[in-house]
């Protein structure tokens, strides 16, 4: 796994994420964005250069309660501008929502891959890894 994108609006859950991503090799490289609009210029950007050899994350950390562009906003994004062109990348919500119904909504987008509470654990990155 090359690399990962986190996206909250915490910072210190942004360093925590990175600091584990890494120490736990995780991924090679770490990305972090504060809120769904950043990350979406993000991938504005891997679309402009047009370079594979640049990769992209294969898996987005993404909470869902952010200012700006919350996680709804970025999946609906992401789903209509992006998924088509980063067809292997997942995303596994990242939340301390318990709502049954954000659970329910989350799994209407095919590339969500899991529910994650927050703080995110080397348990759960071991599990990632292990499925493949």
């Amino acid at each position: 796994m090359n690399s990962v994108l986190c996206v909250d609006d915490d910072p210190t859950a942004l360093s925590i994420q990175s600091i584990l991503l890494k120490n736990s090799k995780f991924c090679s490289t770490v990305f972090t964005k504060a809120h769904g609009k950043e990350a979406l210029e993000f991938y504005d950007d891997l679309v402009s250069k047009n370079d594979p050899s640049l990769g992209h994350p294969s898996i987005i950390f993404l909470d869902l309660n952010m200012p700006v562009m919350d996680g709804w906003a970025f999946l609906e994004s992401f789903q209509s501008d992006y998924f088509s062109k980063f067809p292997d990348t997942v995303v596994y919500i990242l939340s301390s929502s318990v709502d049954p119904n954000d659970m329910t909504r989350a799994k209407t987008f095919p590339f969500v891959k899991g529910f994650i509470s927050k703080p995110i654990t080397k348990e759960f990155l071991l599990k990632i890894k292990s499925e493949g």
